[in-house]
């Protein structure tokens, strides 16, 4: 009988999304599973619970939250044999997009049932990691306006999760009209970028990306990235106004903002990113202190993650 804990953070998503979260545990049970199902207070705990479910010998972990759980606990199963898997019970739950997952709305109120079902019926996958200053993440790593933004919501995560995604759309706009940008010197390296390219500018958001889509699941950053390729993307948006990072969201809704010549993107698996003055960083849109530099590499395929079996085709490299 396959083992399964699921970890809960209960501060992620609405708070109606805990009975939903115990229905998927019971349809699980009801395929012959045998499930755990844990709701930690904090994100510390949520991490020594995936610390126990490695000790446990558990064979997945399912993450009941956003994408700054997903994160939180791919960083403690890398290098373990235990599956991480995602129940998208957060606000946004980009990684679910990402994968092929349903997604919570009031057409698919069942959406977690069958998640996990769906992920029990796939396979897991070993995808990179990115570490950025220590902090190990899945998604993306940004400087600039989107760490401003999470930095900003941090203390009003309750409005986050009784407005969900769209108050947190309306306040990145409203939060863009006083962002002027940072000065920033960019070094990549790795067996694309060769001996090492260089960028250097004033830009209004930095965005280290292991996956295709971002800003809560609205823009696609690059339609041909993969989850396994030892390397990650760094897009680097140039300019100064309000205007500007406007005009940055149009083209990327829109999937016209690689070729724009204020839009640069290298590709590598070594980062270090420096600033004029300390910055506030994001990875997996979870706030990180402020500091002048930055320093991000790939974990090349450390963490196993469950897909379902309608994955998008092309997001692995070893497909």
């Amino acid at each position: 009988m396959p083992s399964i804990w699921i970890l809960h953070n209960a501060l992620s998503g609405s708070p109606a999304n805990a009975a939903k979260v115990e229905r998927a545990a019971e349809a699980l049970a009801r395929r012959g599973v045998s499930v755990r199902l844990e709701r930690p207070a904090t994100i510390e705990g949520l991490r020594q619970a995936a610390r126990e479910a490695i000790a446990a010998r558990a064979d997945a972990v399912l993450a009941a939250g956003g994408d700054g759980t997903v994160g939180a606990v791919a960083g403690e199963l890398a290098g373990s044999p235990v599956a991480l898997g995602c129940l998208p019970a957060g606000t946004a739950n980009v990684w679910a997009k990402e994968i092929g997952l349903p997604r919570l709305s009031w057409r698919r109120p069942d959406a977690l049932e069958r998640a996990a079902l769906n992920l029990l019926d796939g396979q897991a996958r070993a995808a990179d990691l990115g570490r950025c200053n220590g902090r190990l993440f899945l998604l993306w790593a940004g400087v600039g306006l989107d760490a401003l933004v999470m930095h900003t919501l941090g203390p009003q995560r309750w409005l986050s999760r009784t407005f969900g995604l769209a108050y947190n759309t309306a306040a990145t706009f409203a939060i863009a009209t006083r962002w002027r940008g940072a000065d920033m010197r960019v070094v990549v390296e790795g067996r694309e970028a060769g001996e090492g390219r260089a960028w250097a500018g004033h830009a209004l958001l930095a965005t280290v990306a292991n996956i295709r889509w971002y800003g809560g699941g609205l823009f696609k950053l690059n339609p041909a990235a993969q989850l396994d390729d030892g390397q990650m993307e760094v897009w680097l948006f140039a300019g100064r106004t309000y205007g500007e990072s406007l005009a940055h969201a149009g083209r990327m809704f829109v999937g016209r903002h690689a070729p724009h010549p204020h839009v640069t993107c290298l590709t590598g698996d070594r980062v270090e990113i420096y600033t004029a003055a300390p910055q506030a960083m994001q990875t997996d849109g979870e706030p990180l202190a402020p500091t002048d530099h930055f320093s991000i590499e790939v974990a090349p395929r450390a963490v196993r993650m469950l897909v379902p079996p309608q994955v998008p085709r092309g997001l692995f490299a070893k497909d």
